[in-house]
């Protein structure tokens, strides 16, 4: 791309007259500099690095000395809008697909992606954004659950969560497993919360799934049961009647407490914060004073619940 586009796209200052004209990809993070890259910098330490790594162009917020007058340096008045217009001035380049979506249509679309190798997720993460732009093709699916950066990035976007879907023969195994039927295909005992079920139904359809592989929802983490054995250990699903739900969603945590409360209303039930649990290294010791069926924790991700008990029963088998 020649650097005078880039500088018509991003309103910079072109600081010095360099020798090169154009740059070949633009990196964020200076590890993955090739010679040819354009560098953004955010932090003027990786400034010297980039350019030893052999970046044709710097772009910074602030000032810094020409170190090489043969690159490219350029002054903007803010990083990330120049980064928002620079994968704006890429994205427009294609006739994509674009969606905004709800927390829990993102998280399913992301568990069962592979069956659409051709999605791509819109985060924070500009340097994985600016990464995946060689990626982005016609066929590209754009998904976003932040509408105002995907009006940034690509505003001929829309809802994904526009139509109702109905389901017929919901029956609830348990809280975590649920039959039911839809378009005449029946689900049978799916490891997902009824809470959930038209979310899941509303991926499906959008995927055109034709052969549901229910082991895919593994890595849907929403009201996913971490079950625990009389000593506190993680067991595998259903083998106890003891579990525990983590939810860091702010917007989930009133629904999911709520399905907890009228499904479950029979059982014992204990919620902690982050503020009760001051130490996630000593979670098992605080979850061993409590008595309860269901324990629901919010400030933490599941991985970091999980990995805190594991690490404790690992550190007990090597005595």
């Amino acid at each position: 791309m020649q650097i005078n586009s880039i500088l018509d796209i991003i309103d910079g200052k072109l600081l010095n007259s360099p020798s090169i004209s154009f740059i070949y990809s633009f990196k964020t993070d200076v590890n993955k500099i090739k010679e040819g890259d354009l560098f953004i910098a955010s932090n003027l330490d990786d400034v010297q690095i980039a350019v030893q790594r052999g970046a044709f162009a710097i772009i910074t917020e602030s000032f810094y000395p020409i170190i090489d007058n043969e690159i490219a340096w350029i002054k903007v008045d803010n990083i990330t809008n120049a980064i928002v217009k620079l994968l704006r001035y890429k994205l427009a380049t294609f006739n994509l697909q674009a969606y905004f979506c709800n927390i829990v249509s993102f998280n399913l679309l992301k568990a069962l992606s592979s069956y659409e190798k051709n999605l791509k997720f819109i985060s924070n993460n500009f340097d994985e954004l600016l990464s995946s732009l060689d990626d982005i093709n016609e066929n590209t699916i754009l998904i976003s659950k932040d509408i105002e950066l995907l009006n940034k990035l690509y505003p001929n976007n829309c809802a994904f969560e526009k139509e109702k879907f109905e389901i017929s023969n919901l029956i609830e195994h348990s809280l975590f497993e649920t039959s039911f039927t839809y378009k005449n295909i029946y689900f049978q005992k799916i490891k997902i919360p009824s809470i959930y079920v038209e979310d899941f139904i509303r991926i499906y359809d959008f995927l055109d799934i034709s052969d549901f592989d229910d082991s895919k929802l593994k890595n849907f983490n929403f009201f996913k049961p971490t079950f625990l054995d009389k000593n506190f250990n993680i067991v595998e699903f259903g083998k106890s009647d003891r579990f525990i739900i983590v939810q860091n969603e702010l917007s989930l945590i009133e629904k999911e407490v709520n399905y907890l409360e009228e499904k479950f209303s029979y059982a014992k039930k204990i919620y902690l914060s982050s503020q009760d649990i001051k130490s996630i290294e000593n979670l098992k010791e605080i979850i061993k004073k409590q008595s309860f069926n269901a324990l629901f924790i919010t400030g933490f991700e599941l991985e970091q619940i999980q990995q805190a008990l594991l690490k404790e029963e690992k550190e007990l088998s090597l005595f």
